[in-house]
């Protein structure tokens, strides 16, 4: 009996330890060939040195500062968003408008990132639009712009923060709102004492899902923004390919996922957060 319960064990072990060596090999063996490369064969810090230096810095703080903000945004839209899906609208309709309100996730993100070069071109929809009813006199330049940019991260970005905190909004209890308004309560008290509290690790969870993949995005930047709008990913793209500085390239993307990781870690700290992200 002992020995076939060792048999079993064993099997169970090889098989549980295939997609473990699996999963090793393919996520945490690049990020140790990056780290190795990143110090170089003489184990030197002078590329993270380089990477903290005021002349790549500003672009580190940069895309950190275009996350935060897209992902703010992204917040204030989802909120009466979800409020209004999960306690106003009929349960008949909430199926098919969350499917409407998530349909980006359903494209492909470099096509969505070129349907808005097509919508806010000189020659695009929107000037189009503008020129014919008569509310400007010649197309604005509206493309390859931080207002451009920003348009394409929350266009592609919303439906995240939108599906995360949906499933806290719905969870709330209305019942609440309903006795703090009936104790006299305004809408900005409801809101501050009722429904941020309860929906707090959501929004928490939804930030921390979507703030990496802005700030770290390539696509947006380069078919959206304009020369000034050079973010971490397209430095590193750039360092790889162009100067072939594999060790400086490494360096600052490792530096990068440092930031993201502990900004992950410090949101997964917190118990309600952590199991919102246990849904994803």
């Amino acid at each position: 009996m002992g020995s076939a319960d060792e048999h079993h064990g064993f099997r169970d072990g090889v098989i549980a330890g295939i997609p473990v060596s699996v999963a090793v090999a393919v996520g945490v063996l690049p990020m140790v060939v990056l780290f190795v490369e990143s110090i170089g064969p003489g184990l030197s810090t002078a590329n993270y040195g380089e990477v903290v230096g005021p002349l790549y810095r500003g672009t580190l703080l940069y895309s950190l500062g275009v996350g935060v903000a897209v992902t703010a945004i992204c917040l204030s839209i989802a909120y009466p968003v979800t409020y209004w899906v999960a306690h106003r609208c009929p349960k008949r309709y909430r199926l098919g408008l969350l499917v409407a309100l998530t349909l980006p996730l359903w494209l492909n993100y470099v096509v969505l990132n070129y349907s808005w070069v097509w919508i806010l071109a000189r020659g695009g929809l929107l000037n189009h639009i503008l020129t014919a009813v008569g509310l400007v006199g010649e197309p604005l330049d509206l493309l390859y712009t931080d207002v451009s940019m920003g348009i394409g991260f929350v266009y592609i970005y919303l439906p995240y923060v939108i599906l995360t905190l949906y499933v806290s909004m719905e969870r709330l209890d209305y019942r609440l709102i309903e006795a703090a308004r009936d104790l006299g309560a305004t809408n900005r008290r409801v809101f501050l004492d009722v429904i941020l509290p309860s929906t707090l690790p959501g929004a928490t969870a939804a930030a921390l899902i979507v703030y990496a993949r802005i700030a770290g995005a390539f696509a947006t930047p380069a078919i959206l923004g304009g020369p000034g709008n050079v973010m971490i990913a397209s430095l590193i793209a750039e360092a790889f390919r162009q100067y072939f500085d594999y060790g400086f390239a490494a360096a600052l993307s490792f530096t990068f996922l440092a930031v993201v990781v502990v900004a992950l870690l410090a949101g997964a700290a917190i118990p309600q957060v952590r199991e919102e992200l246990r849904q994803w």
